[in-house]
């Protein structure tokens, strides 16, 4: 005689995931700004380094569906408490991590390598990349969150205008 329970017990263990070692939520969309000198800093908000290979940075560039921006390399990562630094051509920064052509649209989206949202903002009210309400605008200048990259989910919220990186 089997025991009613014994199947579901080895199809509920066999389907179970092993947890994920990348805590998507710690990366964090610190600082954007647009254009060919611009830049976008992601912050690891967590304890552990974290490899982001295979992640990518899609733009909102003002249509429906964002568009790819940047991949990550394989072994592309960030220490804990670290940043890593995707900028434009023009950009005249020291510290660089990985050059695009600029840094274009209203908007840009965090992907994990399964592409999945990781983070996003977007500073038009239509912006497929804006979590709630947009970001303020900030022309000629960057918009970022606070030194620990708080992030309420509500990009008005979370970003302000600051100084560019230099």
């Amino acid at each position: 005689m089997t025991k009613p329970g014994f199947p579901f017990v080895l199809l509920t263990l066999a389907g179970t995931l092993a947890p994920d070692t990348v805590r998507a939520s710690s990366v964090k969309i610190h600082e954007v700004l647009g254009g060919p000198a611009g830049y976008i800093a992601l912050h690891n908000t967590g304890t552990v380094t974290l490899d982001i290979g295979g992640w990518s940075v899609q733009a909102c560039t003002g249509g429906a569906v964002p568009v790819e921006l940047a991949t990550m390399p394989a072994g592309s990562e960030i220490p804990a408490g670290d940043h890593f630094l995707i900028t434009g051509q023009g950009f005249s920064g020291t510290v660089q991590r990985m050059v695009v052509e600029a840094i274009v649209g209203d908007g840009e989206m965090l992907l994990d390598r399964r592409g999945a949202r990781v983070d996003s903002v977007g500073w038009a009210p239509s912006s497929p990349c804006r979590e709630n309400q947009a970001a303020v605008a900030c022309p000629g200048s960057a918009q970022a969150r606070d030194a620990v990259s708080r992030d309420t989910d509500d990009n008005k919220a979370d970003f302000g205008c600051v100084r560019p990186l230099p």
